[in-house]
């Protein structure tokens, strides 16, 4: 009986790890077939050198995560609107005269930053309708990139009873953003209409020659060619050796009318020889700016001379002069005898012939 118990119980210990190691085969066979992946857990130890490991893996797998919101951005659509301005504009000469045609520059900008604009419409007008554009007075331009400039040349005429005094121009643009969205701009150009202060003059020299501490007078005449009135017209003189005392003034001179400025210059004691200088003639419009013309003149001082000084002078170029002196008298004087005498004698030969 003994026997027989050991060995089934040899046979069990035999037998039994068959039976297990035939059914974990067969599980792992299922396991490795499946699609469904069981997460393993490696169980380590407690110590150090693991847990750095530990913590360096999870670094690792929050790092994508990371990147993933980055790159998940909301976009935020500009949505401002684009402003184009006239930042500067002028006119020739600075103003426009009646029947006078002249060339306005108009520079506009595009203030923003980021944005075209297009599909652009400008257009300018003045609403007396005094001053007119030669053409139609509109211009079409087809972009102005962000933050640039354009600048439009129209030619404007004012009309022969425009008025004399500030205008006021309208100006006026329409265009288009990216997205199509129209807008409009509006600015106020003023423009001056004048009448042109015109002068002419004439007499505005000098003598050739000049002798010292002489005075010489210089008479000057101007002439109003314009349309409109002249204001403080007067005349100075810048010339070496000579001195004016001051300016001439001849204050107002109406249109197509002439007025006289007049000088007397003293000429100076020291120099001599040429001289050179300038008359200047300055006058206002009816708006008080100023308009200068300016001359230049030229003259020879000569060395004043006086009576002694002369007489000896001619001592010097005539030293004989005493003779021609005496030989004029005895000419004379031998003149003065020889002709009654000898009328006398024909006179008394006749008498005598007669006689006989």
């Amino acid at each position: 009986m003994k026997r027989i118990l050991i060995f089934f119980m040899c046979l069990s210990v035999v037998v039994l790890p068959c039976f297990a190691e035939s059914d974990t085969f067969e599980i792992t066979e299922a396991i490795t077939q499946s699609t469904i992946t069981v997460p393993t857990e490696k169980i380590t130890e407690p110590t150090t050198e693991p847990t750095t490991q530990k913590t360096e893996s999870t670094t690792e797998k929050t790092a994508p995560v990371v990147e993933k919101e980055e790159e998940v951005e909301e976009v935020i659509e500009d949505n401002s609107q684009p402003r184009l301005m006239v930042v500067s504009y002028e006119i020739e000469d600075g103003f426009i005269s009646p029947e006078e045609a002249k060339i306005l520059t108009i520079t506009l900008k595009n203030m923003h930053s980021k944005k075209q604009v297009s599909n652009i419409k400008l257009s300018v007008s003045e609403d007396s309708d005094e001053i007119r554009p030669t053409g139609m007075g509109t211009k079409y331009v087809d972009s102005i990139g962000a933050n640039k400039y354009y600048t439009w040349s129209v030619e404007l005429k004012a009309v022969h009873t425009a008025t004399i005094g500030e205008h006021k121009l309208s100006f006026s643009c329409e265009y288009e953003d990216r997205n199509g969205s129209g807008y409009n701009a509006d600015d106020t150009l003023r423009i001056e209409v004048r009448q042109p202060a015109l002068l002419e003059f004439d007499g505005a020299k000098l003598p050739v020659k000049v002798v010292q501490e002489d005075t010489v007078t210089v008479n000057i005449n101007l002439m109003n060619t314009g349309k409109a009135p002249l204001y403080n017209c007067k005349v100075d003189f810048k010339i070496d050796g000579l001195d004016s005392g001051g300016s001439s003034f001849v204050g107002e001179i109406a249109p197509q009318e002439n007025a006289t400025a007049s000088a007397n210059l003293r000429v100076d004691s020291e120099l001599i020889g040429k001289v050179t200088g300038t008359i200047i003639i300055t006058y206002e419009d009816s708006f008080g700016e100023k308009f200068e013309i300016k001359k230049d003149v030229e003259t020879k001082i000569e060395k004043k001379v006086i009576k002694a000084e002369k007489q000896e002078e001619k001592e010097k170029k005539n030293p004989l002069w005493w003779l021609f002196l005496l030989g004029g008298l005895l000419l004379g004087g031998g003149l003065g005898f020889g002709i009654p005498f000898f009328i006398n004698s024909n006179k008394q030969r006749k008498k005598d012939e007669e006689r006989l």
